[in-house]
């Protein structure tokens, strides 16, 4: 899924944890999970806006991802 929304320079604003819980049928907490689990991982790297973690913003490395 991430594949999908991420751009050309290898960006994705992710959808709300909740949406993301709604649209695959699981808990909220197993999506914050799952995320954080990627962001240790280094698939998913939080980008700062003006020295601000935007809480949906990421860059991806999908060389990593399995």
């Amino acid at each position: 899924m991430i594949r999908l929304f991420t751009d050309s320079a290898g960006q994705v604003v992710l959808p709300t944890r909740q949406d993301i819980a709604d649209i695959t049928d699981l808990r909220f907490e197993t999506i914050s999970r799952i995320i954080k689990t990627l962001e240790r991982s280094k698939v998913l790297l939080p980008i700062k806006v003006e020295g601000v973690h935007a809480t949906r913003s990421f860059r991806v490395d999908l060389s990593l991802a399995a």
